[in-house]
């Protein structure tokens, strides 16, 4: 099957590509790490690439002493080997793998685009994917999305190759670079095999899914990731089950828990967010796409159209949702709005869509800058370090982000409940908490704030 004009110039392509990635990278980078790390998520596969360097744990990372068990170490590592020349793992550090991820994004869709719809697509697609609000925004980020974006589209751009070009070999490309995303961010590295079972059976009906060699496909995947979760189920048989198979295979994949009217309303919410501002243009190129949905030369909006729905049914079906996990509908996105914009119908020329992009940029530009000086005003931990340099004692948590501490003041840092589980230390003891605590046994030393939230360190001495 083929989509997309035969008489593509491969050098014309890398041009475009080339020039759309340094575009992206200017846009993309030019702040990068400027934006303070104040949650829990953010800060915690930095604290696990700088347990990684310091004590050789690439297999199991630790946070605060324990492994971290529920998503596989792929991203910590990237962390790690980017700091590595200065064994140094710093803010800015902590999101160079998600920036370079992001610009692989970037040139896969437009490598896509090309390959679909046609030479000049290609640009207006690269441009549209880096100028979303999701792009944008965690690309700057420390958490393993965007890697596992990558992983995703990466294996789609390997699907196209089989399935539109029939090079049979990319089959194989296609399932490693499935357990690659898997290895990211575990399960929901497994989209594209949904998205390329769904593409079949739309286009081919139930037949389509021998096409898909799956069986042969699901020993490859299996036998790539498969190590990992071995490793750390015997690492931790109780904490595994408990965060791993019970709390986010067993539960946070759950469709049927917490069915809520915000669950039917809120996806939708998300996802036009993260596509911000073409999330404006994306309905007129769904319905477009709709009405070519059969014809013969639409295989690539057939995919592109399926790729989203796929993905925004299976993140929306999640009972556990948030704004980044809908990061992988902006490269279905952008295909959708590129083929949009670059059709005959539309009548444009290539200056329109070139100066929405530039249009997007600049409002998401200006909003990053205003967020990040404003967000970083609202954080201060140089309080704490000084009260806590050359301090011996323990640090502990109490109902606090203990990982953004254990970042920003370089000590592990390990999280309570309540004072009960304080374990009996002989000398003192300080505690990180918002509220006094029980009883006359501890001081105050200093007070930090993140996030416009004001914490205490409290010393027992």
């Amino acid at each position: 099957m083929s989509a997309g004009p035969s008489n593509r110039s491969p050098l014309a392509g890398l041009v475009a590509c080339a020039a759309v990635v340094a575009v992206s990278a200017a846009l993309l980078g030019f702040d990068l790490g400027a934006r303070v790390l104040a949650t829990n998520d953010e800060a915690r596969f930095p604290v696990m690439a700088r347990d990684i360097l310091a004590k050789g744990h690439w297999l199991l990372p630790e946070t605060s002493g324990t492994p971290m068990l529920n998503k596989p170490p792929l991203h910590a590592w990237l962390i790690a080997l980017g700091a590595w020349p200065t064994g140094t793992v710093s803010q800015r550090a902590a999101v160079v793998p998600s920036f370079v991820a992001a610009l692989g994004v970037v040139a896969t869709t437009c490598w896509i685009a090309r390959r679909l719809f046609g030479a000049g697509v290609d640009l207006t697609a690269g441009l549209i994917v880096a100028t979303t609000a999701g792009v944008f925004a965690m690309a700057r980020s420390p958490v393993p999305d965007m890697t596992l974006s990558f992983g995703i589209v990466s294996a789609l751009a390997a699907f196209v190759a089989a399935e539109l070009d029939g090079h049979r070999e990319a089959w194989l490309a296609f399932y490693g670079l499935v357990a690659v995303a898997c290895w990211a961010k575990g399960p929901a590295g497994l989209l594209p095999i949904a998205i390329g079972l769904a593409y079949e059976v739309a286009t081919f009906g139930g037949r389509g899914v021998a096409r898909m060699r799956v069986g042969t496909g699901a020993a490859i995947v299996l036998a790539l990731v498969a190590p990992w979760w071995l490793i750390a189920a015997n690492a931790g048989r109780e904490q595994f089950f408990q965060d791993v198979v019970r709390a986010d295979l067993m539960q946070g994949y759950n469709p049927m828990r917490a069915l809520a009217w915000r669950r039917v309303v809120g996806p939708l919410g998300s996802a036009a967010s993260i596509l911000f501002p073409w999330s404006l243009a994306l309905p007129f190129a769904v319905f477009w796409v709709a009405r070519r949905w059969r014809t013969e030369s639409a295989a690539g909006e057939r995919l592109a159209l399926v790729w989203a729905l796929t993905v925004f049914i299976a993140v929306a079906a999640s009972s556990r949702q948030r704004w980044r996990y809908y990061l992988p509908l902006c490269v279905p996105g952008a295909l959708l709005t590129a083929a949009w914009l670059g059709s005959r119908r539309m009548g444009l020329g290539k200056a329109a869509p070139l100066a929405a992009c530039l249009v997007a940029a600049a409002i998401l530009t200006v909003g990053e800058v205003y967020l990040t000086a404003r967000d970083n005003r609202r954080i201060e931990f140089q309080s704490l370090a000084r009260a806590l340099d050359r301090a011996p004692a323990p640090v502990f948590a109490l109902k606090a982000p203990e990982l953004v501490f254990s970042f920003y003041l370089d000590r592990p840092i390990p999280a309570i409940s309540s004072l009960a589980e304080l374990p009996g230390v002989d000398g003192p003891v300080y505690l990180i908490a918002r509220e006094p605590p029980a009883g006359d046994a501890f001081d105050q030393v200093a007070e930090s704030v993140v996030r416009g939230r004001r914490f205490v360190l409290w010393a027992k001495r």
